[in-house]
């Protein structure tokens, strides 16, 4: 088995600790001769670790003053199409689903309407929890006609992200979203799920996705807004 590298080491117990809010976002990282006690390291290895988060936005070298933690929300650009999973990828988590069920359920009034459907269709509904860094983040509902979706659950915990699994299996091809972005607080279940406390803030999106002519599915996903964050770029003035 290859030996990790002392700085990759440093690094993972570095970014780690970030992540938990061990060293806060805005605040310094101890000083390199400090990190070389803590992890019995020589400074070129602390350095070398310091730079891979530094490339992965995740802290500032301010000269003269330390090693700075930026802000390492997720951030998802709702000027395209993206899931929670994709963005959380691209930030460098690794990504796996937890308790994944799929089960069919009858179309009600306000879903059937969301996906073009009749009432009393059946839905594929899929539920998971969505770890990163195998720390739970987000709870995750999707619905899909399941005329659209066949034996779609016999692939329960088969697949972790959800677009990328319907392009490549069902030749779903998800073009466009309407997005209703809200906060709530966890309740107890939820906080259960997420292991977090009651009332932690939860920022929550209901968006039903598009192919070129159809309804896709209904996402409704409850993230950790302390983890997470939405960007929009809108061009012109509505008056």
């Amino acid at each position: 088995m290859a030996k990790v590298p002392a700085y990759k080491i440093v690094y993972d117990a570095l970014k780690k600790k970030i992540q938990d809010g061990t060293y806060p976002v805005s605040e310094l990282l101890p000083t390199e001769p400090e990190l070389e006690k803590i992890f019995q390291v020589s400074r070129t290895t602390i350095r070398s670790a310091i730079e891979v988060l530094r490339e992965e936005g995740l802290v500032e070298v301010k000269q003269g003053r330390g090693t700075m933690v930026l802000d390492y929300r997720t951030k998802q650009d709702l000027d395209k199409v993206t899931s929670v999973t994709e963005s959380l990828r691209r930030r460098g988590y690794d990504v796996r689903t937890k308790s994944m069920y799929i089960d069919i359920i009858p179309a009600g009034e306000e879903l059937g309407k969301e996906l073009q459907i009749k009432y009393g269709e059946p839905v594929a509904r899929v539920q998971r929890i969505q770890l990163a860094n195998e720390k739970p983040i987000a709870i995750m509902k999707n619905y899909i006609p399941y005329g659209l979706v066949p034996n779609l659950e016999q692939f329960t915990n088969k697949f972790s992200g959800l677009y990328q699994f319907l392009e490549e299996h069902y030749q779903l091809e998800i073009n466009s979203s309407n997005d209703k972005i809200y906060a709530k607080s966890a309740d107890f279940t939820e906080s259960e799920m997420l292991a977090v406390q009651p009332g932690t803030a939860l920022l929550c999106i209901r968006r039903i996705c598009y192919g070129s002519k159809e309804a896709i599915c209904v996402d409704d996903v409850s993230i950790l807004g302390s983890q997470y964050e939405l960007v929009i770029t809108a061009n012109g003035r509505y008056k």
